[in-house]
């Protein structure tokens, strides 16, 4: 269901707008209670005989602008009042000067009026009943004192200024309304927009946080240290998820047969990555373990049979058109230490092994671990003798296909394999360590394409 975006609180609103306003009205004041004493000095040009009035009245209405912004806060008072209040003192200065000189000077001083309203439509930031109010007041205010001081008759008075001012103080009116209705619709979208990514924030630490918890139960299923301690200390691991969790995943299992110790190692590659990768590398780790819970060791590519099993089962996958091929690529090797026997089964992964600087692929079936419209019914054991100094690795396809370096292609396995014969004769601390640098140095900037995951150890 389209969920609409919630609406501000009236209380958001109004506290936005006292923001804007306190900001707008400040500016102005400061700017015209400057200005207006600076005006004084054209009076004295344009007005001479009225001078020392105009002086007075405008330090008068400039002390009443000090006045009310300086003690605004102490007074408790709205924005909007602070610039209201300095705009009803304009009026009442200009319509005095207004009504006391002759055409001439009322032409020169109309600028000063138009002035008044245009810069209120600009910058202020009240409802449109209060400019009517002012408007008004002007009106009357004008008209009144027309009939007691003005020298000039109605159509002097019109044709010269009057007019024209009472024209744009109509428009400012339009202008404010204008304005602010349109300040208001932009806080609202403001606020929105706040609100929403605030929700989003909030999902996505949810989303996060669930990932984590799911990540410690991956972690947790994982070997752990005990059955892990032959092989820290032959070998290394080199994991990186290119999320939180990974599709990714290896798996130990030391055990005996006939008095010889044998040790299961396998990488797996999840179809996806994320999420989606990590529930299928909980199903095939959960169904390894199940399968191999016995004494008794079956081959290698026995266990991977019964793996495709559970797997297809699992994901009650039948073969039928349009299905999700969910699955996985698994490399699974059984190591026979007294022997120094090798055996291999592969579901589209491979291992390799490097003697004195020699490599050796042993390449898997082109078969994953779940549905294949393949006719190969069976994986293949494979059998290899090994030596004491032999390094065996197994891998999935993720650094392989990274894309980076100054061409921006990926790795691919011809130059993946001549680093693994580079490094093969460091320790594994310096193999990891190695491979860390280069997969970073290839890399580079370019985002991580997929789950990587490198086991390697020496026999």
């Amino acid at each position: 269901m389209h969920k609409h975006p919630i609406s501000p609180s009236p209380e958001e609103l109004a506290s936005e707008l006292r923001k804007i306003a306190r900001i707008n009205h400040d500016l102005v004041i400061r700017v015209v209670t400057v200005l207006n004493i600076l005006f004084s000095i054209s009076d004295y040009f344009t007005a001479p005989a009225f001078w020392l009035h105009f002086l007075l009245v405008r330090i008068t209405i400039t002390l009443i602008f000090f006045l009310v912004y300086f003690f605004q806060d102490r007074l408790s008072m709205h924005p909007q009042w602070t610039l209201y209040i300095a705009y009803w003192g304009c009026i009442i200065e200009n319509a005095y000067m207004y009504n006391v000189i002759d055409a001439i000077t009322l032409q020169k001083f109309t600028f000063a009026f138009i002035a008044t309203y245009v810069g209120a439509g600009m910058f202020a930031v009240w409802n449109y009943r209060l400019s009517i109010w002012a408007i008004v007041f002007s009106i009357v205010l004008n008209a009144l004192l027309f009939s007691m001081l003005s020298p000039l008759t109605i159509e002097e008075y019109l044709a010269n200024g009057a007019f024209l001012t009472l024209m744009v103080s109509i428009f400012s009116i339009v202008l404010i309304h204008s304005r602010v209705s349109n300040m208001i619709r932009e806080i609202q979208y403001r606020l929105q927009l706040a609100q929403a990514n605030e929700a989003i924030a909030s999902q996505n630490k949810n989303i996060v946080d669930s990932i984590t918890y799911a990540k410690r139960i991956q972690d947790a299923m994982l070997p752990d240290e005990a059955n892990a301690s032959w092989f820290n200390n032959k070998g290394f691991i080199f994991f990186k998820p290119k999320d939180i969790v990974s599709g990714d995943f290896f798996w130990f299992k030391p055990s005996q047969h006939n008095n010889e110790n044998i040790y299961q190692l396998a990488v797996g590659d999840c179809t996806g990555h994320g999420v989606p990768g990590a529930l299928m590398s909980i199903l095939a780790i959960s169904s390894l373990d199940e399968i191999n819970a016995s004494d008794a060791i079956q081959p290698p590519h026995l266990i991977l049979n019964r793996l495709k099993t559970k797997i297809t089962d699992s994901l009650k996958q039948r073969g039928e058109i349009g299905e999700q091929k969910d699955g996985l690529d698994l490399a699974l090797i059984h190591l026979h230490t007294d022997s120094l026997q090798l055996e291999f089964a592969g579901a589209q992964l491979s291992a390799i092994l490097i003697r004195a600087g020699e490599i050796m692929e042993i390449k898997g079936d082109r078969m994953p671990i779940g549905i294949h419209w393949g006719e190969q019914s069976s994986f293949t054991l494979q059998q290899r003798d090994v030596q004491t100094g032999d390094w065996i690795y197994l891998f999935s396809d993720g650094f392989q296909d990274q894309i980076g370096g100054k061409e921006a292609k990926k790795y691919l396995s011809k130059r993946f394999r001549n680093f693994l014969i580079s490094i093969h004769a460091f320790s594994a601390i310096q193999q990891r360590e190695a491979i860390e640098n280069e997969f970073r140095s290839w890399k580079n900037e370019q985002d991580q394409t997929d789950d990587v995951l490198i086991l390697g150890f020496k026999i």
